[in-house]
């Protein structure tokens, strides 16, 4: 029996550690940011919304704009966080117990079915929001960063002197950037389309509703040749949402 009694305290004494052992690896909860678009279409057919793609659409005579925001879950299963340049997913950012975006992200799509070209300019799309900020395409001013605006993460990703991981990681990056930012001087010829992403600074917390201003689209040129030709035909484009973003619970993203 008193076998038996020193046997049963050694389980409980096992049972207990483990319990113990398991909550104390038992992760703390972690929180994400989340951000969500809802667009304010203006009192006009030329824009709506796309039920297929969430995108927001301005249209003319079969030219077409579309707007679609990306966010970092969209962009990391796009591209191998690993490298991609436009998230710190899996970066650890000191102070924060969520992962910051590192942009404001959007895909623009261009389609032409009409006109003999047309051309949209990254360095003339501006994002304002309703606290008076106005923050500057990174496709448009290379990339920046003014720490009165907002602070620039991606130093801890890219930066540093780990020996080659990093520099490689880097080599990585950059194909990826050049491959699917939006490009400056890409006319949309008759027939074709063409898509790329415009990145801006994150959005203050405190933003709840921006205006994505795209000035002098070009519709038309002098010269059907590309690469020829003075543009002729502008028009201004402006895609209005309200924002809710913040921070929440990673669970409940899932």
């Amino acid at each position: 029996m008193r076998h038996h009694h020193i046997l049963g305290l050694l389980c409980f004494a096992l049972l207990t550690v483990g319990c113990s052992v398991i909550g104390f690896l038992e992760p703390m909860p972690q929180r994400e940011y989340y951000i969500k678009l809802e667009p304010v279409l203006p009192d006009s057919d030329e824009y709506y919304a796309d039920p297929i793609d969430s995108s927001v659409v301005w249209s003319r005579e079969g030219v077409q704009v579309k707007i679609k925001l990306m966010g970092d879950k969209a962009l990391d299963a796009k591209f191998d966080p690993r490298y991609s340049p436009y998230t710190l997913t899996g970066v650890d950012v000191a102070g924060f117990d969520y992962t910051p975006p590192l942009w404001t992200a959007f895909e623009v799509t261009v389609i032409n079915r009409t006109r003999e070209r047309v051309e949209f300019d990254p360095t003339q799309a501006i994002l304002h929001t309703d606290n008076g900020r106005r923050l500057l395409c990174a496709q448009g001013v290379g990339l920046w960063y003014d720490k009165d605006e907002y602070y620039d993460y991606s130093y801890l990703k890219w930066g540093g002197w780990d020996g080659n991981t990093r520099f490689h990681a880097a080599l990585d990056r950059d194909p990826i950037w050049s491959r699917s930012a939006f490009q400056r001087e890409k006319p949309v010829r008759k027939g074709s389309r063409y898509s790329g992403l415009i990145t801006f600074p994150p959005l203050p917390m405190e933003t709840r509703s921006i205006t994505l201003d795209v000035d002098d689209f070009i519709l038309a040129f002098d010269r059907f040749e590309v690469g020829y030709g003075n543009p002729t035909e502008f028009i201004d484009l402006q895609f209005a949402f309200k924002v809710d973003h913040g921070l929440r619970s990673a669970e409940d993203g899932q």
